[in-house]
């Protein structure tokens, strides 16, 4: 096995999660490297859909020791989420190392070694900050519709231009599908198959943005649970324009859960059915941990096992999942919160790690180290 490049911490993921736990490792003063599969900072903002924007106003948009720009009430734009996180790493000379992949991570004498197609890194702890996002789900009525439906997932969508047809069918009704459902709506005819019922909220209450209030009543940062199995997965709120809005003003249909598909022909739990044109499915994604081979880190399925990010694989830590720990965990302003809560408890074992590799410090009348 090739020599690894060595760095106290190495923090796997490049967004915004990694970039805040770098912003606390640099005020320490401790030597770390970030690993980012990406060509720039910020290009998985840039890969959305173009009318993309942040449901929280640049002031709670912004990662800790430097604010957003602009105006602080505006709601930034996809790509302004992605300038702001390059120019972040920018200008705290944060040390990633882009076109960096990661493909597994396993314990070894002295900490953990991470490999990456250009070459492995060691580290005496290390977080994983790749999310809980990587790969799209597309159910599986998508595979038996016939190959002249033009199907994309939410990753792959863009804007309207996409679909050359007049019809789109968009599938799930969270958040993303009910945005890119109002981005079709002014080219196309819509029908949007909704699940279960989301409770949904305004992106402004009273005059105030909806993380004004999140933030003042202490929502966002409030603890989930204090369950070794964080819970990461749970109900989602809808905010914005509400799918009865979507329906009256931008005159999208509202059909049921989508059940199953054969040919053209979509059918929904309500009866109904749809010839279908094209297809947008923004079903959600899931999570990929099988690179990581800590059985203390993962279970069975996967999953992360942890409190707090906080792993039983003395320093691995997972930091940036959604609902991670609070309803801020993932949040671009809020994730600081988790990020410096992580950095302590790194920063002590580091110091715990020193002592013990050199000895209890002597003391004297005058104090440690004085005699």
């Amino acid at each position: 096995m090739a020599e690894a490049e060595r760095a106290d911490v190495v923090v796997v993921g490049g967004g915004q999660a990694g970039l805040a736990a770098s912003y606390y490792l640099s005020q320490a003063e401790l030597p770390h490297v970030i690993l980012d599969a990406e060509r720039r900072v910020g290009d998985a903002w840039r890969r959305r859909w173009d009318s993309l924007e942040l449901f929280s106003a640049a002031r709670y948009s912004a990662l800790p020791g430097l604010p957003f720009p602009g105006d602080p009430q505006h709601f930034p734009g996809k790509d302004e989420a992605a300038d702001y996180l390059e120019g972040y790493a920018q200008t705290f000379q944060l040390p990633v190392k882009l076109h960096t992949r990661v493909s597994s991570l396993a314990g070894v004498d002295g900490g953990y070694r991470v490999n990456t197609d250009a070459g492995g890194y060691q580290g005496e702890q290390v977080i994983v900050t790749t999310g809980a996002y990587q790969h799209p789900i597309v159910p599986a009525p998508a595979a038996k519709l016939h190959g002249d439906v033009a199907q994309l997932h939410s990753a792959d969508y863009r804007n309207p231009e996409q679909l050359a047809t007049d019809q789109v069918l968009v599938v799930g009704a969270a958040n993303s599908g009910a945005q890119i459902a109002e981005d079709l709506a002014a080219s196309h005819r819509v029908h949007l198959s909704r699940g279960h019922r989301l409770a949904r909220l305004p992106r402004r209450l009273l005059g105030k943005s909806l993380h004004w209030w999140g933030d003042h009543l202490g929502l966002l940062t409030a603890s989930l649970d204090g369950s070794w199995r964080g819970q990461t997965q749970r109900g989602d709120l809808l905010i914005g324009t509400s799918l009865r809005q979507l329906a009256r003003r931008h005159r999208v249909r509202l059909v049921g859960r989508t059940v199953d598909a054969e040919g053209r022909t979509v059918r929904f739990a309500d009866g109904r059915t749809l010839e279908a044109e094209a297809i947008v499915w923004a079903t959600g994604f899931r999570s990929d941990y099988l690179w990581i081979g800590v059985p203390q880190a993962v279970d069975e399925r996967g999953l992360p096992i942890h409190r707090r990010g906080v792993t039983q694989a003395p320093g691995l830590y997972f930091l940036g999942m959604h609902n991670q720990y609070s309803r801020g965990s993932s949040l671009i302003g809020f994730v600081r919160h988790d990020a410096a809560f992580i950095a302590d408890r790194i920063v002590d074992r580091s110091k715990g790690e020193c002592k013990r590799r050199t000895g209890p410090i002597p003391t004297g009348p005058n104090g440690p180290g004085r005699s």
